[in-house]
């Protein structure tokens, strides 16, 4: 029953790594046989040491028989040395093949996940798990594997040899051995858990790290450099105390086992020496014994690192299984797009029936909303901030959970929809745009889709952009830096748009898109979606007076709720609520073009 459980727990902490080394039976199989081959060659050298003392020592033995038994040594220890370094490249390149296995896995399942997983992890923090833990997931496949393998396999070839040359003398000299394992034993499960706080460290630092970088401007411009500096300073000595206890406890390994060794060697030499001047052992027999016991003693040193690494690796699977067993809350289907039967082309229809909405068991966002959007309405959603605009554009791109039944686009349940089929007919364009720091052109198609630069500059001149693309200097090959950093913001903004359309959605989501874009320039783009797209459905958050007037219907939010709908014209008549908002915005608007001239967006 024991051994059954450990069986278990063992499958349990090696579930992930399991179906890779599944993969590569026959090469670990290989791998074995070149280490047995390596062992067996290096466990006849001290035979063949045996044979050459005692042709010394016996004077009927002639030069040749010597000379042979010399040769031989060479050739032996040349093949061990070839057969060692066949053996050592091949299991780690397994480990190298694993390691790459295992990355691609992690990178193609945290795309997988949903927005509510990573808004409770930080992302160094997951760039450490896909690079350093997996790291020492490698380390445990290939260099741990092999030292693991080649030690037991000494000891299996060794043991019985020195049992046959001498079995007193051999339970005499490797009588200190037991307590190298027993220490080993006691050691393990504390070096487990400072290798897992090491690891842990590991990601807090360079989650630090990663968030300084991506704040460098907040921190300047705040003066806050000599209080984040001292922040990192206590993240790193965090870390170096983690070390510190890690590599103080693998410290004990190295002195135990060679205190063993000596004694050993020590026993050897007192009893062996008085075994062969009492006649009982041969000088042949000693020197094959002393040959055999330096063959045991050099992995025994090495079992402290061997535990560090497997230790190492064991917590690494741990955090990085953690992440893999993480499930996306819509599972992605099992099949691909390109074997799904054809789906017909949504109209864009949306219902929505009392939805209650709240972010990681916080207070209700959206609370009992009911809402009604026919196809290819161009819909504005306004309220105070907080009031739930952007939450609702988040539902239906489906970022977060959802319950069932509560969200339906032309029939069609949102909650249990195919993500491949929402994502195909649903595109949405956040005010925080992203861009990857390639060309222009890779970030409007980043899919690699076959979209001809007809197409490419017919969308830049929707989103009023194609004159200023065509004067930079490599025009859709322009690179554009970290994040977009060569563009100004309203430009980001506009290209994140500009991606969202060619994705030729049926369905069209803006959340405050034009933010940073001047008020000409939205304009223009606005009656660009209009005229140029009629028939898509339209969500925008509006934050102008003039983007109110282009939207067929407008919903005011309140609380998580919808408290007036209309058009512009109708609520500005029946809506006091409504009536406020409404010249709040246009006095903030006016205060911020007299505060603020005209601004030519070009490109740094």
């Amino acid at each position: 029953m024991f051994r059954d459980n450990k069986v278990q727990e063992w499958r349990h902490r090696l579930r992930h790594v399991l179906p890779h080394i599944g993969n590569h039976v026959k090469a670990f199989a290989v791998g074995f046989v070149l280490l047995a081959l390596t062992n067996a060659s290096a466990a006849t050298i001290p035979y063949l040491l045996k044979l050459t003392t005692e042709s010394l020592t016996t004077p009927t033995r002639g030069p040749h028989a010597i000379a042979h038994l010399v040769l031989g040594l060479i050739l032996l220890a040349v093949v061990n040395a070839t057969v060692r370094v066949r053996a050592r490249t091949h299991i780690f390149g397994i480990g190298r093949t694993v390691e790459f296995e295992m990355r691609q896995r992690y990178h193609a399942h945290l795309l997988e996940l949903d927005a509510p997983f990573f808004d409770g992890e930080k992302t160094g923090d997951l760039v450490a798990r896909g690079n350093n833990d997996i790291t020492s997931i490698r380390m445990f496949i290939g260099p741990g594997f092999l030292q693991v393998s080649n030690t037991l396999m000494v000891y299996a070839i060794t043991l019985p040899v020195m049992i046959g040359l001498d079995a007193a003398l051999t339970l005499l000299v490797l009588a200190p051995f037991p307590v190298v394992l027993g220490g080993a034993r006691v050691l393990t499960r504390r070096l487990y858990r400072l290798s897992r706080r090491v690891a842990d460290r590991f990601g807090q630092l360079s989650g630090f790290v990663q968030e300084s970088i991506t704040g460098l401007s907040v921190i300047r411009n705040h003066a806050r450099d000599g209080d984040w500096c001292r922040r990192f300073a206590t993240e790193a000595h965090h870390l170096y105390e983690a070390n510190v206890d890690h590599t103080r406890l693998q410290s004990l390994f190295a002195p135990l086992t060679m205190l063993s060794g000596g004694i050993g060697a020590i026993l050897l030499l007192t009893f062996g020496g008085s075994e062969v001047a009492a006649g009982r052992l041969t000088i042949g027999d000693f020197v094959a014994f002393s040959g055999y016991l330096a063959i045991l003693i050099w992995p025994t040193v090495g079992l402290g690192w061997i535990l560090t690494v497997m230790q190492r690796g064991l917590a690494s699977l741990e955090r990085v299984g953690r992440i893999l067993d993480t499930q996306p809350f819509v599972a992605s289907p099992e099949h691909s797009s390109a074997n799904r039967p054809p789906t017909p082309r949504w109209q864009g229809g949306i219902t929505i029936n009392h939805l209650n909405f709240s972010f990681a068991n916080g207070p209700k966002v959206l609370d009992d909303l009911s809402l009604v959007i026919p196809p290819g309405g161009f819909i504005g959603l306004v309220g105070r901030v907080g009031s739930g605009k952007s939450a609702l554009l988040n539902t239906l791109a489906r970022l977060y959970p959802i319950p069932e039944g509560c969200i339906w686009i032309d029939g069609m349940d949102l909650a249990t929809m195919d993500e491949t089929l929402l994502r195909t007919h649903l595109a949405m364009a956040p005010q925080e745009s992203f861009l990857f720091a390639t060309t222009l052109r890779e970030n409007l198609n980043p899919g690699n889709r076959q979209i001809a630069d007809e197409a490419l500059w017919a969308t830049l001149q929707t989103v009023a952009m194609e004159r200023e693309v065509a004067e930079f200097p490599l025009g859709l090959d322009s690179v554009l830096g970290e994040r977009g950093i060569t563009l100004s913001g309203g430009q980001r903004q506009r290209v994140a748009l500009a991606r969202s359309l060619l994705a030729d959605p049926v369905i069209l989501l803006l959340d405050d898109v034009f933010s940073s874009v001047d008020a000409h320039t939205e304009e223009q783009i606005l009656n660009n979606l209009k005229t140029m797209t009629p028939t898509r459905t339209i969500l925008m958050v509006c934050h102008r007076v003039a983007a109110l007037h282009h939207a067929d219907c407008i919903h005011l939010m309140e609380g998580g709720r919808i408290v007036d709908s209309g058009n512009h014209a109708e609520l500005m008549a029946s809506s006091t609520r409504y009536q406020t908002l409404h010249q709040r915005m246009a006095r903030k608007e006016a205060l911020q073009s007299m505060a603020t001239p005209a601004l030519v967006e070009v490109m740094p």
